[in-house]
């Protein structure tokens, strides 16, 4: 079975070198030049606040994610990495209103959010319990507040603010943009960059909707290289109505308290 693998592997690859030559010489050569300057492109470093500034005027909208996230095992003497994969199902209203549904692991496990602009719940299967704590009125408040008194980020929240901030940008050491790719239908230009500890990659929708179609990081301080893909696809006209950020209890359900994270040391 191996082998049979290995050369289903060597005929793929050897078949898309013959499909991508062009292509993928064209992307090497925009690299290497790169990498001789040891500058980042700042087109590449523009495009993130493009897209950034654009994700802010996106005031509803449906984000399905599919993501797929390495974790390293450890058997002894043996390390393996071994890739986890979960499905998330974002709804926003801007400002104040979110749900969210987390599934993946095992099977039956899914976490769920909901936010009102009055109250946060967190309610989890299996098991069915859920806690409930008052929340500020925007999500950009909710956010900072359940990180800063619980620990809690919201599922999906970097992608709202990469590129936003020029402090963060400084500190890429490259920045490089690689070529256009079809990503889930969508035309997507795609840049890579690197910083301390990670490289990452983006791809954003070309036109006149600069959404994030797919996005990469490794993490290059282990040996393994763990990785997080995740890739996007949007609805930017959802069906919301006044119930869709509203929680209600199923039946049986177990209501718990939200720990602070000072009341737990």
């Amino acid at each position: 079975m191996t082998e049979r693998l290995t050369r289903l592997t060597l005929c793929a690859a050897v078949a898309g070198a013959i499909c991508a030559t062009g292509s993928v010489a064209m992307a090497a050569d925009k690299a290497t030049a790169h990498a001789a300057a040891h500058k980042p492109d700042p087109a590449a470093i523009d495009a993130l606040a493009k897209m950034s500034s654009y994700l802010q005027t996106v005031k509803q909208f449906d984000l399905d994610v599919d993501s797929t996230t390495d974790q390293i095992m450890v058997d002894g003497a043996t390390t393996q990495l071994i890739q986890l994969s979960h499905n998330t199902k974002l709804t926003v209203s801007r400002p104040g209103a979110l749900k969210a549904d987390i599934v993946g692991g095992e099977p039956g496990s899914s976490r769920h959010v909901y936010f009102d602009g009055k109250t946060f719940t967190l309610y989890t299967e299996p098991g069915k319990y859920y806690a409930t704590v008052p929340a500020p009125a925007t999500i950009k408040e909710l956010d900072s507040d359940l990180e800063t008194k619980y620990g809690i980020a919201l599922p999906l929240n970097d992608i709202f603010t990469l590129g936003s901030n020029p402090e963060d940008m400084k500190r890429l050491t490259s920045a490089v943009y690689i070529g256009d790719e079809v990503v889930s239908g969508n035309t997507c230009s795609h840049y890579a960059y690197q910083e301390k500890n990670i490289d990452w990659q983006i791809w954003i929708q070309k036109g006149s909707q600069p959404l994030p179609c797919k996005i990469n990081i490794v993490t290059t301080t282990d040996k393994t290289r763990p990785q997080y893909t995740a890739v996007y696809h949007w609805n930017l006209t959802p069906g919301i109505t006044a119930k869709t950020f509203e929680f209600t209890p199923p039946e049986n359900a177990h209501q718990v308290r939200l720990v602070q994270t000072n009341e737990s040391r």
